[in-house]
């Protein structure tokens, strides 16, 4: 989307003030989140600022994109797939949320209760119900900053577009994701989440080190995985003549998404540490963190491995990290438009709309370092699952049973491996992989050493090196 001769070469030298007007966005998207303070809930004037200021937002994402790109693209693909294209789409996905939300911000008890996402206990211990409440509310609001007075200070309202900011899956909001969906996490001290993490963190560069090595080598040899094998193992040279069936590919760089997203995740945990141990200490009380409390950072993906149809690895297991996203500009606006064709059209509407959303974001997230590929495999790869889906569904409604054990688990695999081939394969040809990445022989020590060095550029591991 930025590769033309004309942008590359006004911005062939990567300066810091050319990258910093690329993100003149975080102005207006920062004043939506601090108008949602539940503060201006019943402020006309601030829900039309919010809605008026949602497409200069976006604009001002998509528009200055290429600003925000490092430059040479090839050199930099992994870390403008990873670090901008990402971040950006997520970032219009906020500011539609914050454009056009209507409601309470903080839903009541017997609201959460009834949507199975009432967490009281993240906050309640072995007091007695009366006092747990009491001292939950207490704590809820000394995390959230929801508002006890009419008018908090501005620190207390900078704390609280913080927090709306970084927290995507809103676990504290009205709109937090069930229990079912998004789990409680284990209850530590902040000694222990940070030793626990550590060691997460740990596993997870070492086991994601050990995918990029495999990845890297099946994108870089013309055979993939399959010329891979035949080099290490020459009996198995026979498996070159059928590189059509090479799922391991596709299915190796899968994983390598996986746990990417788990090792960034760690280390924004440990940053939430720091804060939390430091904060204290050096902020204002007003804009200082309150009582840690490691049960509001459940598993980012929940129980992948035991997920047997694609509703339940989708909906409750792979999109539980950016549940937010899908459903409100994805899966609501779609059932909507179906509402006048009965509940049932609406909900398969919906369910569709949400994969496609996704899809247009797996484009969108290739195409800004790389370039648009008319086939749109990521858009077929999601509308599929969709499709899948849908067809569970209407299993389930017709027969009563859900789609679950061994043939779940085949079927799901079959849905992926049709499109996921295809889709990983136009994704290496367009870079991943590849690009900036030398062959695993040349790797030097910090990308065994560095996390997430897999999206780091080569000049600067050289650099490290050195």
């Amino acid at each position: 989307m930025a590769d033309s001769s004309s942008v590359v070469e006004a911005y062939s030298n990567n300066e810091v003030i050319r990258m910093v007007g690329g993100y003149v966005f975080l102005v207006p998207l920062v004043v939506q989140a601090y108008l949602m303070n539940p503060v201006y809930e019943r402020s006309v004037g601030a829900r039309s600022l919010r809605t008026g200021l949602m497409p200069l937002t976006i604009y001002l994402v998509l528009a200055r994109t290429p600003q925000r790109l490092y430059y040479p693209l090839e050199q930099f693909f992994h870390w403008n797939f990873a670090f901008i294209s990402f971040p950006s789409f997520h970032a219009v996905c906020l500011a539609i949320q914050f454009g056009l939300y209507r409601g309470s911000l903080f839903a009541s008890k017997h609201q959460l209760i009834k949507a199975g996402n009432y967490r009281a206990d993240l906050y309640d211990d072995d007091e007695d119900e009366h006092k747990q409440e009491q001292e939950g509310d207490q704590k809820r609001e000394e995390v959230t900053e929801t508002p006890t007075e009419s008018s908090p200070s501005f620190l207390a309202r900078v704390k609280f577009t913080i927090w709306l900011l970084f927290s995507p899956r809103g676990l504290e909001t009205s709109w937090a994701p069930a229990l079912e969906i998004v789990p409680e996490g284990p209850t530590m001290s902040l000694g222990q989440f940070f030793v626990h993490t550590l060691c997460r963190l740990v596993v997870c560069h070492i086991v994601g080190t050990g995918l990029w090595l495999f990845a890297a080598q099946y994108a870089q040899h013309p055979k993939a995985a399959f010329g891979v094998f035949a080099e290490y193992i020459p009996p198995l040279h026979f498996l070159t003549h059928f590189t059509n069936l090479d799922y391991v590919t596709s299915a190796c760089f899968g994983a390598v998404s996986w746990i990417s997203l788990e090792t960034l995740a760690c280390l924004f945990n440990l940053l939430d540490v720091l804060v939390y141990h430091v904060g204290p200490s050096i902020l204002p009380k007003d804009l200082a963190p309150g009582k840690f409390n490691s049960r509001l950072y459940p598993p980012l993906f929940n129980d992948l491995w035991s997920r047997e149809s694609m509703v339940t690895f989708w909906s409750r297991g792979w999109h539980a990290i950016f549940r937010r996203n899908i459903v409100f500009c994805g899966w609501n606006p779609a059932e909507w438009l179906f509402l006048g064709f009965g509940k049932d059209t609406a909900k398969t509407a919906g369910m569709m709309g949400g994969m496609i959303f996704s899809g247009i974001f797996h484009e969108y997230l290739i195409a800004v370092p790389s370039w648009f590929d008319p086939s749109v495999p990521a858009f077929k790869m999601f509308a599929l699952c969709g499709a899948a889906m849908v067809a569970e569904v209407h299993f389930k409604r017709y027969t009563g049973r859900f789609v679950r054990g061994w043939p779940g688990r085949i079927w799901c695999l079959m849905i992926f491996a049709i499109y996921g081939k295809p889709l990983v394969a136009s994704w290496i040809e367009r870079g991943l992989g590849r690009h900036g990445m030398s062959p695993v022989q040349h790797w030097k020590w910090p990308r065994y050493v560095v996390p997430l060095s897999g999206f780091l550029p080569e000049t600067w591991l050289d650099a490290l090196a050195s």
